[in-house]
């Protein structure tokens, strides 16, 4: 579950944000969370020390959050609006790091979602696995990823994860070069991500993983480098 954080005390610029926000989601299959928060109280201090990565959507007249954030998050992207053209703001030179800062006018729908879109990029390109299938974009975090297998007779693989199975149009090969982290091939149909591997048995060939998944697509040459990599 993904964090969105949006706080301004104007009612009218928290909910032209979120309803951006979700339309950019439809295009995703990812499970993500909007917070909203009209000013600075206990259960916002408690979100902002949770130690996760969010996207945090925030009025400018609320700058205090920001240096909250800050103190401890370098990670997070913080995206600034406001309902007045304050282009003059010495935002960008407060050592902040803020992405951008957005004028709540004709062109902000856009400017948000294209926001939002370099903000999913950003915090997840080496940590998630991003492609498109049936016209929908999905973003799998590398954590949920057991293993990932070819189809037979046609040029596309399963993604198997800790709950579900996905598709994706691609060769096994196309796919390893892909990815970072710890992900082996296993076979010449078969990648595993030995982050989630629990066990192999070696009599068998067969990788079980930690949610009690298992795969057999294992050659003789790899099993001893799995094994290796399994403590």
């Amino acid at each position: 579950m993904f964090d969105i954080v949006v706080c301004s005390s104007n009612l009218d610029l928290m909910n032209r944000s979120i309803k951006v926000i979700n339309s950019i989601f439809i295009g995703y299959e990812f499970d993500y969370h909007i917070d909203k928060f009209k000013n600075s109280n206990y259960k916002l201090m408690n979100t902002i020390k949770n130690g996760k990565r969010k996207i945090y959507v925030i009025d400018s007249e609320m700058l205090d959050i920001v240096y909250k954030i800050r103190e401890d998050d370098f990670i997070s992207i913080i995206i600034f609006i406001s309902l007045h053209d304050e282009a003059d703001i010495d935002l960008f030179h407060r050592k902040l790091l803020v992405l951008d800062y957005l004028c709540f006018d004709e062109n902000y729908d856009d400017n948000l979602a294209k926001d939002i879109d370099t903000s999913l990029k950003i915090l997840f390109k080496d940590n998630v696995f991003s492609f498109k299938y049936n016209h929908i974009v999905y973003l799998i975090p590398y954590e949920n990823i057991n293993y990932i297998e070819k189809e037979p007779n046609i040029k596309r693989c399963i993604i198997h994860t800790l709950d579900k199975e996905y598709y994706v149009v691609n060769s096994i090969q196309g796919i390893k070069d892909s990815l970072k982290g710890m992900f082996i091939k296993s076979s010449q149909s078969c990648i595993i991500n030995m982050m989630n591997a629990k066990y192999i048995d070696c009599t068998n060939n067969m990788v079980y993983f930690k949610n009690g998944d298992t795969t057999s697509l294992v050659t003789n040459k790899a099993k001893k480098v799995i094994a290796s990599h399994i403590k």
